[in-house]
């Protein structure tokens, strides 16, 4: 009877499971780029959620990038921008679209502290208003090419 139970209980578990996956899988967002290098301390933060960052790491929307004092980051986008932060750092993905056959094409993010290294990909090159970044001082447009930036705390 025992045996029977677990039976039933597994296979209850995964009727439960392969009903509730999709409807969860719709609710993420697509990723639009990936963790390409981390050195020390650095985490990705989503939905209330903080990890240590991971080389092939998926990047989406909204996410939160940091370092810690010995740091450091790298990410990828979608079009080819490289972002590289270091020690100290903290950005936030506001938007990020990259679709040129629709003509969108944003990236918006906020670096609150730290160092920003933003090499810009194809997205500056199609439009060179799409790429621009927060600072608490103000907002910096980047129309291609390279872009150091520091924000201290």
């Amino acid at each position: 009877m025992t045996c029977f139970n677990n039976y039933m209980l597994r296979a209850f578990s995964m009727v439960a499971a392969v009903w509730i996956a999709p409807a969860a899988a719709e609710n993420l967002p697509e990723p639009v780029g990936h963790v390409a290098r981390v050195e020390g301390a650095a985490y990705i933060s989503s939905r209330g959620y903080t990890n240590p960052a991971k080389v092939g790491q998926a990047i989406v929307p909204g996410v939160a990038l940091s370092t810690g004092a010995e740091g450091g980051l790298g990410v990828i986008l979608g079009d080819g921008s490289v972002l590289a932060f270091g020690p100290h750092s903290e950005l936030t993905l506001d938007d990020y679209r990259f679709a040129p056959a629709s003509d969108e094409l944003r990236l918006r993010a906020t670096l609150n502290r730290g160092t920003l290294n933003l090499i810009a990909g194809d997205m500056a090159r199609l439009d060179p208003q799409a790429i621009a970044v927060d600072t608490p001082d103000g907002r910096i447009g980047v129309r291609g090419g390279q872009v150091l930036m520091k924000v201290a705390p």
